[in-house]
């Protein structure tokens, strides 16, 4: 009788996992480049729309392209442009609201208004994205740190997660809504695979941090355009 071929145990291979592996090279590590660090070459409107481009469709491919992580220059200036889309549509929708009103535009009345939220929109973005940024670095270091990374990886990071604010432009607040949700989203996207922060951390601390905040600064606005109502009006 043939005697059974039965595999030693150290022949056993263990099946298959469809398991994503972690990330575990050096966060800091310098990626090719992002269109919007390459704007010198390509021009710096089609570095922007690149980049705004695959922040919205390829957010993977663009965090993993930065080739400067550990400095913020490239990625300030970037945000600055998304936060500039956000000033620019605020004060669209503005021009709307006073078109369907039928008001005559009055320099005092209206123009502050939309200086003023011009202003809010384009430095509030820029203010948000530090405040956030630090919060969520301050969360993250005391629990959810796989992987050691300075702060300035956490803001270069999530400015680069701002392309989603040129759908602002769509009338009616209701590109506001859009992106930011989309950003929100690209947040969460981004602190799990470019930083590696666990699914669950990524999501809790990005709520925190930027939910809470976009939440006070709601509150905020609003109480202070009550006072100056009140006070003015």
């Amino acid at each position: 009788m043939a005697k059974n071929n039965i595999p030693a145990a150290d022949d056993v291979q263990p099946p298959a996992t469809s398991r994503p592996r972690e990330r575990t090279w050096d966060l800091l590590e310098p990626g090719p480049g992002t269109p919007w660090e390459d704007r010198g070459a390509v021009g710096p409107v089609a570095a922007l729309f690149k980049t705004i481009g695959q922040s919205m469709v390829a957010p993977a491919r663009l965090l993993d392209s930065i080739r400067r992580p550990e400095t913020p220059g490239d990625a300030r200036a970037f945000a600055i442009v998304c936060g500039a889309f956000f000033g620019l549509a605020w004060v669209m929708n503005d021009a709307i609201a006073l078109a369907r009103s039928g008001d005559q535009f009055d320099v005092v009345e209206h123009g502050y208004t939309m200086a003023t939220h011009f202003a809010l929109g384009a430095g509030g973005t820029w203010v948000m994205l530090l405040l956030i940024t630090r919060l969520f670095y301050k969360l993250v270091s005391a629990a959810e740190m796989k992987h050691k990374f300075p702060p300035v990886l956490a803001f270069n990071v999530y400015a680069y997660c701002l392309g989603p604010a040129v759908l602002a432009f769509i009338p009616f607040y209701v590109g506001f809504a859009v992106a930011l949700a989309w950003i929100f989203c690209l947040f969460v996207y981004a602190a799990k695979t470019r930083l590696a922060i666990a699914t669950s951390g990524a999501i809790i601390c990005n709520v925190i941090a930027a939910g809470g905040l976009f939440g006070l600064a709601i509150a905020a606005y609003f109480a202070l355009r009550y006072l100056i109502n009140w006070l003015y009006f």
